[in-house]
């Protein structure tokens, strides 16, 4: 089955589907209620229907690119502490043995065996749900294994069983046939015991050809893999016989046994959530989920859909929503700013300018400030900002940069459309600056600074004001 991709997004692999509609979507692109992601139910941000959940189907990585991780799967922390654990009570066990009776003997080595079987299908079950660290030493002592034992025993019994029917047809052919046959479904019926713990389904026909036929030829390449661990295993135990006691063989063979059982249940449960989409199994990568909960936002995903979509006026109205509930997001403020002057809308845009500058100032943005009025004079030539200390802020920016004429435009008057305002004098000394600097308008200046006198008297800066009052000539 080939990836899908979001329709929005061609290079993010789909996790969401719409049925109704054949588009794809990526975690970004739905409203979710687990926010991005998970098992929840989730919508279409533009038609609200509800959309089929893909899971990691087209976001996991094929095995075999893998391999390496799968070695080092029971190198971690929790999985050496479960090896060494197992390993003592070998050690334990065999030591015993000379003090105690054969029955004792079988009784422990049963219960080991439980433990492993159960901590292998543990492993298959964890890995096929996307949680890719090995379970702990209290989950696998959580609760008796004896049960998974058993299922195990009677799923090889059932398939012995099968064996020994062939046999009694008296046919060499088919004896080789049946055997072969046995070893080449036995992974495949070990992942649907673990996923599925049912007896009937490990052992039915149908439940595993469904399995094989879903993963495809990767079926042969994992019987492959498996084949080459036991291989691999059986060759370190002739190097292990060769220079370990009789005493110390059992425990080692018991670590080394566990660290390959390890990474082919860890292979076995990661061809499952590979090819879930395949197999009718739904599962996704916990670590990559919690990641895109942390830095992805609804109101994000939904505004770029509706923009996309050519519903620019909705768009805008999310964003204003939630402006509303965050005014100082300078992130948001910028995007519904840029939509605004896009779509050409003078009225929303200049109204939602006023607070986006106010933001700005008060965050002591003044690059950003400077240029965001350019956008919003381009738009209307008679723009200017209602809040005094804005206006300020863009006079003091453009007499930096010596373009005298703004500064004059945004600072006339001001002590009549801001009144109460208490840094009138700061401004009118800027403004006398520039008419001097940039227009050797002496007289005007020379009114501007006579009033800061008589109506300020203590202003900090009076010093300046007659300084530039001797320069003009008054």
């Amino acid at each position: 089955m080939a990836r899908q991709f979001c329709k929005y997004h061609p290079l993010e692999p789909a996790m969401w589907y719409s049925t109704q509609r054949h588009i794809a979507y990526c975690e970004r692109c739905v409203d979710s209620g687990e926010t991005l992601g998970g098992l929840g139910q989730a919508r279409c941000f533009t038609t609200g229907e509800e959309l089929d959940y893909l899971g990691s189907s087209n976001t996991a990585q094929p095995f075999w690119d893998r391999l390496g991780v799968f070695f080092r799967y029971p190198l971690k922390q929790d999985s050496l502490l479960v090896i060494a654990v197992f390993m003592v009570l070998t050690w334990v066990l065999v030591g015993l043995t000379d003090i105690t009776s054969f029955v004792f003997f079988l009784i422990g080595g049963l219960l080991l065996l439980a433990c492993i079987t159960r901590y292998g299908f543990m492993i298959i079950e964890h890995t096929a749900e996307g949680r890719f660290d090995p379970p702990t030493l209290q989950e696998t002592f959580s609760e008796s294994g004896f049960s998974v034992l058993f299922q195990q025993v009677v799923v090889q019994l059932v398939f012995a069983g099968f064996t020994i029917l062939v046999a009694m047809l008296n046919s060499s052919f088919l004896d080789v046939l049946a055997n072969a046959l046995v070893i080449f479904v036995a992974p495949a019926s070990m992942m649907i015991l673990a996923t599925e713990k049912s007896i009937s389904s490990a052992i039915s026909p149908a439940a595993i050809s469904h399995l094989i036929r879903g993963i495809g030829w990767s079926y042969l390449l994992l019987y492959a893999f498996l084949f080459l661990l036991l291989g691999a295993e059986a060759a370190l135990f002739e190097v292990f016989a060769e220079e370990l006691s009789a005493e110390l063989f059992i425990p080692v063979f018991v670590g080394v046994t566990l660290y390959f059982l390890m990474v082919g249940y860890h292979l076995m449960g990661y061809v499952i959530f590979q090819y879930q989409s395949e197999i009718g199994f739904i599962a996704e990568d916990q670590q990559a989920r919690e990641r895109r909960r942390r830095t992805v936002e609804p109101v994000d995903a939904k505004s770029e859909i509706l923009v996309k979509e050519g519903q620019y006026q909705q768009a805008a109205e999310v964003l204003t929503r939630y402006l509303m509930a965050n005014p100082n997001s300078v992130r948001h403020h910028d995007k519904l700013s840029r939509l605004l002057l896009a779509m050409g809308d003078k009225e929303q845009a200049l109204a939602h300018g006023q607070r986006y500058m106010t933001v700005l100032n008060g965050l002591g943005d003044d690059s950003r400030l400077y240029f965001l009025f350019g956008s919003y004079q381009a738009l209307d030539p008679a723009f200017t900002p209602d809040d005094p200390d804005v206006v300020l802020n863009l006079a003091q920016q453009y007499f930096n940069r010596g373009k005298y004429k703004p500064v004059c435009q945004l600072l006339a008057n001001l002590h009549k459309s801001a009144p109460h305002y208490d840094r009138i004098p700061e401004a009118y000394l800027l403004m006398a600056r520039a008419l001097v600097e940039g227009f050797q308008h002496t007289q005007k200046a020379t009114q501007y600074l006579k009033f800061i006198k008589a109506k300020y008297p203590d202003f900090k800066e009076m010093a300046e004001v007659d300084q530039l009052l001797a320069q003009c000539g008054a």
